[in-house]
């Protein structure tokens, strides 16, 4: 009978699991095995830190101990106080969309009449597979997009409960020392309700170098390595050697460093000029740079992200404008981490029809979403002077 094949898709599709998802475990192990960066923030870590209800995602952090620490005389009087040291933060959820979506043609005339039950299952199992294949592919790079859209444009969106982007990396890092922040626009003067202008620990590394004279071939010790030196000094955070549990680890156990393929390509040819140096290096490739065993990734939406300048005539990185040259990302996962809602991650919903498209059948999924750092001063930019 004409459209059976059809409603048993429909039917196939809306039963074949609760959601896209099964678990909240699963979307981080997924999100690891298919994306970029988004799977190394979510590399070995549990629910805890990525998987969250409630109206808004909050933490905690303390940036000043409001020291009690004092001297005494046998039999002083004390004076006692109770400093209240802890500055939430707070932000909002952010929603993303996406969908599968089928046509009547294209289902009838992949299960035609006559097919064994087996047979028809298998059918409906390979046109499954092909839609959530395509779905998920979009999803992830929808995110991954997300993660290097540019604060500046894009600020208002992302700082506001009212907004609809997630916060991106560049919002939580600015080579602005004038205020620390990176939407450049005179009115954002917090990142995640704290002000980094008056707070100083809320604000992230920032490092330069001569990008005409990267290799510092003048000496004057401001080339890009000199500047990977320094940068390495400021994220690196050592705790003490007694008390440790109430410390943090040292934050360099999960740092990676994101630039273009030019900033790649620049840091590699350093490498390769220093090659008679490096002993038991005979390969010119250098295809997995580190510097002190910190990896440096490239990211294709590095090569011309619209981030770095106040205008967009300046905003390509080896732009004419503000301080052309490559950037580099020093990114601790540790500390800045994707968390999603544990009622809603990837949703998938019943499918349905639209009446202006009688003959398309669509099912959406939904993901409920932000990203949050809880240390900004952990993360850092390298970028030209």
């Amino acid at each position: 009978m004409a459209g059976t094949a059809l409603a048993n898709f429909n039917d196939f599709m809306k039963v074949t699991g609760p959601r896209y998802l099964s678990s909240a475990e699963e979307v981080i192990n997924e999100a690891v095995n298919n994306t970029y960066i988004l799977g190394r923030f979510l590399k070995g870590k549990g629910m805890d830190a990525s998987i969250q209800g409630g109206k808004t995602i909050n933490d905690s952090v303390m940036f000043d101990e409001s020291s009690t620490y004092d001297h005494y005389k046998p039999n002083a009087t004390f004076s006692w106080s109770n400093p209240q040291v802890i500055t939430d933060l707070e932000i909002s959820w952010r929603f993303s969309v996406d969908h599968m979506s089928w046509t009547d043609q294209e289902v009838e005339l992949n299960v035609s009449e006559g097919l064994s039950r087996d047979a028809q299952k298998v059918a409906y199992k390979r046109l499954k597979r092909i839609k959530e294949m395509r779905l998920w592919t979009s999803f992830l790079n929808g995110m991954e997009a997300d993660l290097w859209k540019g604060a500046y444009p894009n600020g208002s969106e992302m700082e506001t409960s009212t907004g609809t982007l997630p916060y991106s990396i560049p919002s939580f890092i600015s080579e602005n020392t004038s205020n620390y922040h990176s939407f450049n626009t005179g009115d954002a003067t917090t990142v995640m309700g704290v002000a980094p202008g008056t707070e100083s620990k809320w604000r992230n590394q920032v490092s330069t170098y001569d990008y005409t004279d990267a290799d510092d071939s003048d000496g004057d010790q401001d080339g890009l390595l000199d500047a990977f030196d320094e940068m390495f000094l400021k994220v690196k955070f050592v705790p003490p050697s007694t008390k440790q549990e109430y410390f943090e680890k040292d934050s360099l156990n999960r740092q990676f460093i994101c630039c273009s393929r030019g900033g790649i390509n620049l840091y590699k040819r350093m490498l390769r000029d220093a090659n008679d140096t490096l002993v038991g290096k005979q390969d010119p490739a250098y295809n997995m740079p580190q510097y002190s065993g910190i990896d440096l990734l490239y990211v294709a939406h590095l090569d011309d992200a619209t981030i770095y300048g106040d205008t967009t005539a300046d905003d390509a990185e080896t732009a004419a404008g503000d301080n052309a040259g490559y950037r580099y990302w020093w990114l601790n996962g540790n500390y800045m981490t994707p968390v999603y809602h544990a009622r809603r991650y990837m949703e998938k919903h019943d499918p349905m029809r639209h009446p202006n498209q009688p003959f398309t059948t669509v099912q959406p999924v939904d993901c409920w979403w932000n990203l949050f750092c809880n240390s900004r001063q952990r993360q850092g930019i390298i970028c030209p002077q």
